[in-house]
């Protein structure tokens, strides 16, 4: 940690186990999968600036989810149905090969052309390309891509690609195939009266549900421009037989995936385990923010940690995968004074657990000198997450209500926080830009030091460079 000009403290901003290249843009998370004895992230990667001007796939790899190798670029816009970039999609392993299914994104004269594409690895090392497996069915704009395949029941293959109708509304479309290889359309899966696009759809059935994530973009379709976007998710009854949901509609009957301030494309995968994990982009920034926050630094954003997906009547949980404890290491001091508890921290780094079942308390958490903060009170059941917005320095706030409060788990990295409360049944993620120069940590209210527990997270091994 060293000094700027005019003392301003020159904090780290690249994360200690969140995944994120060493320089460029990272976005979407892609092709996630379990092959040949590892977990493979593919990312959406511009490795030549902090921007959005190019696209290819990155990839990293691990083999316990917790050390990663980043194994550089994977897939690249080298043909004409692709030449303005490798957009989103998803990953299948089918027989002896990984099929990597992924958006291509062609413009010519100004004009998009989206194609979705195929491409085959048997060694996750080299990339044979199918080329176009669908191309934009007539009732779409050219605003048609993030595929996502998974295998039925009746071994058929399926894939969800999320989209926009020719009335300027959003959809998402439903596609099968026998062999993975031959894809025909069959027809529009769900639609948006409220939104004008739909991004990164999953399906996936999770403790005898089936359950549809998606991402729900207001847009200005005179100027094709993106207003605001979400992450949302829905328990439906999918009919493999007809391919049809109950329930249509996008626009009724869904959950926000997260009630932070910085996550988006969720996508998840099934361990050898067993497990439904999932990963998501940690960022929802401003083209300011963006600026100021990569403004010292060679790259820009990171994933969310891994998660496990679970059930919990009509609410679906996250929870950090099992194996991240294993980077739990010392537990820090607490202190009381002043009717507060503090924790001086030798970095920012850390696991806090509170467990506060069956109090009735209002709460108050405050990180590096109120950098950040959370709020509970108790009378109006509500959460409130806070953060100093580093471009005007204010605070933005996220406020969520909650069924009383029992248990709050943070997992702080460098520059960003994911808190889960109350089991995982609701969720606040957020990037964090360091400010402070002393990290520490302050809790007002009644609990007693047996219900808190703060340890410093342990490094993963190094990320190798390929």
């Amino acid at each position: 940690m060293g000094k700027e000009k005019g003392g301003k403290m020159n904090q780290r901003i690249r994360q200690q186990y969140h995944l994120e290249p060493d320089k460029g843009l990272l976005n979407d998370p892609n092709g996630l999968s379990w092959f040949r004895g590892k977990f493979h992230v593919f990312f959406q990667w511009n490795p030549l600036k902090k921007d959005h001007s190019y696209k290819e796939w990155g990839l990293f790899t691990s083999s316990d989810l917790i050390n990663w190798r980043f194994e550089g670029g994977a897939i690249i816009p080298e043909q004409d149905f692709e030449k303005n970039g490798v957009y989103s999609g998803s990953g299948y392993v089918i027989g002896d090969s990984l099929y990597l299914f992924y958006t291509g994104n062609c413009k010519t004269g100004g004009q998009r052309k989206s194609s979705q594409c195929l491409a085959v690895t048997r060694d996750g090392k080299s990339y044979q390309k199918a080329g176009v497996i669908i191309e934009t069915p007539e009732e779409y704009t050219e605003h048609f891509r993030d595929p996502k395949v998974f295998q039925g029941k009746d071994k058929n293959y399926y894939m969800v690609i999320g989209g926009q109708q020719k009335n300027g509304r959003g959809a998402i479309a439903l596609c099968s195939s026998q062999d993975g290889r031959k894809w025909e359309y069959r027809h529009m899966l769900a639609v948006s009266e409220n939104y004008e696009m739909i991004e990164c759809p999953d399906l996936f059935e999770l403790d005898g549900r089936t359950v549809l994530l998606y991402n729900p973009q207001k847009r200005n379709n005179e100027t094709d421009e993106d207003i605001c976007s979400f992450s949302a998710y829905k328990l439906e009854e999918f009919e493999e037989g007809t391919g049809r949901f109950q329930d249509v509609s996008l626009d009724v009957g869904y959950r926000n995936m997260d009630a932070g301030f910085d996550f988006y494309a969720p996508q998840t995968f099934v361990s050898p385990d067993g497990r439904r994990i999932l990963f998501g982009w940690m960022s929802r920034m401003d083209g300011e923010q963006e600026r100021v926050f990569s403004e010292t630094e060679p790259n820009i954003h990171c994933l969310t940690m891994p998660r496990e997906l679970f059930l919990e009547g009509e609410l679906l949980c996250q929870r950090p995968v099992r194996e991240m404890y294993g980077l739990l290491g010392r537990e820090l001091n607490v202190t009381y004074e002043n009717e507060s508890w503090r924790a001086s921290l030798p970095e920012r780094t850390f696991f806090m657990k509170l467990q506060v079942a069956g109090e009735n308390q209002n709460l108050q958490i405050e990180f590096h000198q109120g950098e950040a903060g959370l709020e509970y009170l108790q009378n109006e059941k509500k959460l409130i997450f806070f953060r100093k917005n580093w471009v005007d320095h204010s605070l933005e706030s996220r406020t969520e209500s909650v069924e009383g409060l029992r248990e709050i788990e943070i997992w702080s990295d460098h520059s960003s926080m994911e808190i889960f409360v109350n089991g995982g049944k609701t969720v606040f993620s957020a990037r964090m830009f360091p400010q402070s120069g002393q990290p520490e940590i302050t809790v007002k209210g009644n609990l007693s030091e047996e219900k808190m527990q703060i340890c410093n997270i342990m490094k993963p091994e190094k990320k190798e460079e390929p």
